[in-house]
């Protein structure tokens, strides 16, 4: 479900490298975006084919893109699809976001995505769901309404309900491919898989804390406009919004991918982007999500229970003018 560009850009002060270490950049194609892995190391080790490898796998768990996939087959009613641990990893932290969002994160919002046209198969405004038809469909929706066995095999309420795990698979592969360049002993790097970003250590060769800027994902691509310029370490970052994939009917009603899932309605809140630092990207991906749903005002009350996650959110004020929110969390991050 989540369409990211690239609203991220790194930026970097040139200085003398260390004798030794180099910079190396790894790049490819990846769940219907791209990918760019930056790391520093004395050599150059060919990495690209097991972390390519490591995409397929996770493609087979939760891609709802290949029919293949264990995600899908179980969207086909398929009860014996004994899942991996990666499926297992993104099932409970979606039930723990699920659980802390009262119901306003949830992956079983499948029904939706495709009802809507933003699923695999796009739809025409003729084909627009009736209230009658939405309030049928929501029957199909609830992470209550699913359970993972200690077998790995998933039960669900009713054959219809669909998975849909897009809004945060994402982060959660940048996470897994981190957790594979640290094990390879590079301690540091960026993993940057569709827009969502893991940092860890620094950049060594020019001495310099890794440096983040955040575009206005408001402007055209072509507009480099920061809305702020970050630096942290070992944690993850993750950036949501209904500003490219939306669509518009003859009446200028506009639909966007972020559907709530308790109402059915693919209707924009206040919050026209979210941009979380979590301490991994799987959580920060899912919790961007989350906040575009839940609007400015419950966001505000969550992120007051929630001091370590850094949020920072760029809403409509009541005037329909742009304006933008920050956590204390994320203004410590800031450096102009």
């Amino acid at each position: 479900m989540k369409y990211l560009v690239f609203i991220l850009t790194m930026v970097m002060v040139a200085c003398q490298p260390s004798v030794n270490e180099k910079v190396y950049l790894i790049e490819g194609e990846a769940q219907g975006s791209t990918y760019h892995i930056k790391y520093i190391a004395e050599r150059d080790e060919n990495l690209k084919p097991a972390i390519d490898s490591i995409l397929q796998v996770i493609d087979l768990s939760m891609s709802t893109y290949r029919p293949d996939s264990a995600i899908s087959k179980i969207n086909q009613g398929d009860t014996t699809v004994v899942v991996d641990e990666h499926f297992r990893k993104v099932f409970e932290a979606s039930q723990q976001i699920w659980q802390e969002s009262e119901g306003l994160f949830d992956p079983t919002v499948g029904v939706l995505v495709n009802a809507w046209g933003f699923g695999k198969q796009k739809i025409s405004e003729a084909d627009l769901p009736t209230d009658k038809k939405i309030d049928s469909l929501r029957k199909y929706v609830g992470f209550d309404k699913v359970a993972l066995t200690e077998k790995n095999l998933i039960k669900k309420q009713y054959t219809e309900i669909l998975f849909d795990f897009n809004a945060i698979a994402q982060g959660y592969t940048s996470d897994v491919v981190a957790n594979y360049l640290s094990a390879r002993g590079i301690k540091n790097y960026i993993v940057e898989i569709a827009g969502e970003m893991y940092l860890k250590g620094k950049n060594t060769v020019e001495d310099k804390s890794w440096t983040i800027g955040v575009e206005n994902p408001l402007k055209p691509l072509d507009d480099r406009d920061l809305v702020a310029t970050i630096q942290f370490t070992n944690q993850g970052l993750a950036t949501s919004g209904n500003y490219r994939k939306v669509w518009t009917d003859s009446n200028g009603r506009k639909y966007v991918h972020s559907i709530n899932p308790l109402t059915g309605r693919a209707t924009q809140s206040d919050v026209l982007s979210a941009t979380v630092v979590a301490p991994s990207t799987m959580l920060a991906d899912g919790y961007a999500t989350m906040f575009m749903v839940m609007g400015l005002a419950k966001s505000k009350t969550f992120l007051e229970k929630h001091p370590d996650l850094a949020v920072l959110l760029v809403y409509s004020d009541d005037k329909h003018q742009e304006a933008t929110y920050k956590t204390k969390s994320f203004e410590k991050l800031i450096i102009h």
